[in-house]
């Protein structure tokens, strides 16, 4: 899956939403306007959804959802995104949305953040608006804390609520581009304003500091080991309640598996390197939660 892009079928533009993993979560506190001030370092996937849109020439827009369920009233950021369009270009027509899910909900993966994204750029295009990617990515700023890094889904590390998004320098992206990942998710989703309300909760042992999180990407720059990124303040709180996946983690790094929890959970990823296989990995993995639970081999976009 090539991120981003755009293949026109008939009268459909078809476009790619991938999902998003955070090799770092930091949150450092609660702001002013209510939101968390967080620092993430954050990767696309080639794995995610695909979007079909045209112009449907009627009064209302229509969202026609394949695969994993999902809402298709006002409440689905798809459609959200269509009216913050046309709020804010004067655009007047509608559309026809057509999305295949394959992104779990309740992931942290941010796929209802990327389908908005996606919507917005087959929009550009078909109402031909010209719209630049600094007026996309303000757009993309109303729609969701993780829609701006959708904008261009390149490695980039996160600031504020979300919306500041610092694409890496060419060789500490050149490092993470191509890493293997597996991504796996258990029978369950974490409601993301539940997680940040157990973290709110505990400010003391949750919270950390800018400068801890810039010191993993000091580390980083000057190793290039992924492994050394690897933190989530949300593993705790999430765990607590959900215990099942501090389980899994703590037996995979026992074996020497570099993983952890994506966002505020439940999905978590392994990085794939030449130790322990995938095979490996989905048997541990299937061990603990069961069979039947979602697992997907990818790699950084």
């Amino acid at each position: 899956m090539v991120m981003n892009q755009q293949k026109i079928e008939g009268e459909w533009l078809e476009i790619t939403a991938p999902a998003k993993v955070n090799l770092m979560l930091s949150v450092h506190g609660k702001r002013g306007d209510g939101f968390h001030e967080l620092t993430s370092l954050m990767v696309a996937c080639h794995f995610g959804d695909t979007l079909k849109v045209r112009a449907n020439g009627a009064d209302h827009d229509l969202l026609h959802v394949d695969g994993i369920e999902v809402p298709v009233d006002p409440s689905n950021l798809i459609l959200q995104a269509a009216d913050v369009f046309r709020n804010s270009t004067g655009y007047n027509g509608h559309f026809d949305f057509h999305l295949l899910k394959r992104i779990p909900l309740g992931a942290g993966l941010g796929g209802g953040s990327s389908d908005a994204v996606a919507a917005l750029q087959a929009l550009n295009s078909i109402a031909k608006t010209k719209l630049s990617k600094p007026e996309l990515t303000e757009m993309a700023a109303v729609l969701g804390s993780d829609c701006p890094f959708f904008v261009d889904s390149v490695p980039a590390l996160i600031r504020g609520r979300g919306e500041v998004v610092e694409p890496l320098d060419a060789e500490c992206a050149k490092r993470l581009t191509g890493k293997k990942l597996l991504l796996f998710k258990p029978h369950f989703g974490v409601e993301t304003v539940w997680a940040y309300r157990q973290l709110a909760a505990y400010p003391e042992f949750n919270y950390e500091s800018l400068e801890v999180a810039m010191a993993r990407m000091r580390r980083f720059s000057s190793v290039f080991d992924a492994g050394d990124l690897l933190h989530n303040v949300f593993e705790n709180p999430v765990g607590r309640k959900f215990t099942a996946i501090p389980v899994l983690l703590e037996k995979l790094r026992e074996k020497g598996v570099n993983c952890q929890m994506s966002g505020s959970g439940s999905c978590c990823f392994a990085l794939i390197d030449n130790g322990i296989s995938v095979s490996e990995i989905v048997k541990t993995v299937v061990n603990c939660w069961g069979e039947g639970i979602f697992w997907v081999e990818t790699s950084v976009y």
